[in-house]
């Protein structure tokens, strides 16, 4: 994965998702710098994924859609966010049909074709990590609704747990093309 010159951008496109999601944390926390974050996140996703995108040789149908789907999904989160001009539904059933698009020519095979660089206790780690996230983040949020106690340290547990497996996922995970 790391030879393949179009793959170069992966590491920081994960980084901004990173910051994407750490934008959302601080927004829902109601904590300084949460739209900051956010936007910049939205914008580098935005900017890594087109040049990422133009970088390539071969291009197929499925990277525009997946291009499309990406710039669309950054635009109109920015627009819900920043909340600067409302389109009912537009941009939702655009994402779901790209969405959908993709998934049916490339969804499964996706997460079929990753393999672990590294064997052993690692991948059962990285798997309970998944776990452990996953059940931070439920729980937090329903505790967080709820308005019981720990929700917010659950929920930015889950968050930061989160993130990590997002970059550990660049470091462990090798796809095949």
């Amino acid at each position: 994965m790391k030879d393949n010159p179009q793959k170069i951008l992966n590491l920081p496109l994960r980084l901004a998702i990173v910051i994407l999601l750490f934008g959302a944390l601080f927004k829902l926390m109601h904590w300084p710098f949460a739209k900051e974050l956010m936007f910049l996140g939205g914008i580098l996703i935005g900017v890594l994924y087109t040049i990422r995108f133009f970088n390539k040789k071969d291009k197929y149908q499925l990277d525009y859609v997946k291009l499309t789907f990406v710039l669309l999904w950054v635009f109109s989160y920015l627009v819900q966010v920043f909340h600067l001009f409302y389109v009912p539904y537009i941009f939702e059933v655009c994402l779901l049909i790209l969405f959908l698009w993709w998934f049916i020519k490339e969804g499964s095979s996706y997460f079929k074709n990753r393999k672990f660089n590294k064997k052993g206790p690692i991948r059962v780690m990285y798997y309970i990590l998944i776990g452990l996230a996953s059940f931070l983040l439920f729980f937090g949020l329903i505790f967080k609704i709820q308005h019981w106690p720990y929700g917010s340290e659950l929920f930015v547990l889950g968050i930061v747990l989160l993130n990590t497996i997002v970059i550990l996922d660049y470091f462990i995970i090798e796809r095949a093309s």
